[in-house]
């Protein structure tokens, strides 16, 4: 205390008294809080976090601290000292005169920053009210009294103590529950309302009454000439569940309200949260980066009916030819339906057909695809077909299969030899089509299914 002056007494509470003094050497004010220690090793130690937590704050909304001491049974912690009073002061000096939308924004956007800090440092403020938020000369917010905070060893972890000011305790205090981060949005939104109304947004006669209206969410809606963003976060940061509530780092980044909030920070805090908000951002990225690196583009080729499956070399650069287009890799087929159901269809004929269109002039090609094209009636697909070939393994179509028929059919006089009718391998014109196909009565596909089963 002796390298300190005692100026006078500016406030007081259930803690202890908070003094103005000035250190010797120094023209500049600044707060004292005297707090009496308990006797209990338990009830120091609380005494003691006040000060440890406020210490580990250095930010510009958040009251800055000096330093701190013990001394005759107190615990004085010193800070910086916001001459331009509360918020609590400045809303009763309102009278019923509303403060105007963009005062108001400009005020809570410190607030968020400063309490966005706290956050940060897995930190609960847990007292957030318009007395606890403190203005300098220049019309700074400074987001101060650390006496009920708490740390969290996670980000995803709990507190469980009652901790606050009956009017800016959210529901989930109320309902006996585990609370979080989204616990000190509920009270930002209760100093939110009270700049916008000059009052408080839940209030009764009577305790019950009132923890009622709070954790039903009911209150009355802000004055209709706000902005739509106004009506709408108020909305959400009173939603009974915290879950449905914003985060700090919501409502300054990508929030409706958020555009409105940029207007009102100085450069240097908009880099801040664009920032943090781009970093988020990548980090997502890297996951989806990683889950995509697994995967491999693949060139699909058509050989000999069936699907062949290349790596695409980075070098090629034939980006138009639709043939060598990169494609994900799919899932191996290990049947003879899956492998056609995947494959591309390249060319109406034969392969050997194929192969000989590419040695003919491309008036000839032209004349010779036309002459290819024959018409065929329209008709239901092979279910029966289908089902075999669903059930074929793939090995199986690599090999030569012949279809015998009834050993008392047909048979040609004379010794055996193989007849070949060149005429009916040359393509055909439309008018040599017939209107219906040559009558076969023996059962083909029954002798498939045969083999099939077999294998």
């Amino acid at each position: 205390m002796d390298q300190y002056s005692f100026v006078k007494v500016i406030g007081g509470g259930s803690f202890g008294r908070a003094l103005l003094v000035q250190p010797i050497n120094e023209e500049q004010n600044y707060v004292m809080k005297e707090i009496r220690l308990p006797k209990a090793d338990f009830g120091i130690r609380n005494s003691r976090r006040e000060a440890v937590l406020l210490s580990r704050m250095k930010h510009p909304n958040i009251v800055a601290f000096k330093d701190s001491f013990e001394a005759d049974g107190h615990l004085y912690i010193v800070m910086e000292f916001c001459s331009g009073g509360d918020l609590l002061q400045k809303i009763r000096q309102q009278k019923n005169a509303l403060f105007s939308e963009d005062v108001i924004l400009k005020w809570f956007a410190q607030m968020c920053l400063g309490t966005k800090h706290i956050h940060d440092k897995r930190v609960l403020h847990r007292d957030l009210k318009s007395k606890n938020i403190f203005l300098t000369d220049s019309g700074t917010v400074k987001v101060g009294d650390f006496g009920s905070a708490c740390s969290l060893y996670s980000a995803k972890a709990y507190a469980q103590t009652y901790v606050g000011t009956p009017y800016y305790v959210s529901p989930e205090i109320w309902d006996n529950k585990p609370y979080n981060n989204k616990s000190d949005v509920w009270s930002l939104g209760c100093v939110l309302y009270e700049l916008c109304t000059l009052q408080h947004p839940f209030q009764s006669r009577s305790w019950k009454s009132l923890i009622l209206k709070v954790c039903r969410g009911a209150y009355a809606p802000l004055p209709s000439h706000f902005s739509y963003e106004l009506h709408y976060l108020i909305k959400h940061m009173f939603k009974t569940n915290p879950g449905d509530r914003p985060s700090v780092h919501t409502i300054l980044s990508s929030h409706r309200v958020s555009q409105l909030l940029h207007k009102h920070l100085v450069p240097e805090n908009k880099e801040l949260v664009q920032e943090q908000t781009r970093h988020w951002r990548r980090e997502e990225g890297e996951k989806v980066a990683m889950f995509l690196g697994q995967k491999s583009l693949v060139t699909t080729t058509s050989t000999e009916g069936t699907m062949q499956v290349e790596q695409s070399p980075v070098e090629n650069n034939s980006i138009d030819d639709p043939a060598s287009r990169k494609r994900w890799a799919v899932r191996t087929c290990n049947t003879v339906l899956g492998v056609l159901g995947n494959a591309d269809i390249i060319s109406t004929g034969s392969m050997e057909n194929a192969e000989r269109a590419d040695l003919i002039s491309e008036a000839e090609c032209v004349e010779t695809q036309e002459r290819r094209v024959r018409k065929q009636w329209d008709k239901d697909p092979p279910e029966r077909l289908l089902s075999v070939l669903e059930k074929a393994q793939l090995c199986y179509g690599f090999e030569t299969y012949t279809i015998h028929r009834d050993e008392h059919g047909d048979k040609v006089d004379g010794p055996e030899e193989t007849i070949t009718d060149y005429s009916r391998l040359e393509p055909r014109s439309d008018d040599e089509d017939t209107d219906f196909e040559e009558e076969c009565p023996y059962d083909w596909i029954n002798e498939l299914e045969k083999m099939v089963d077999e294998h």
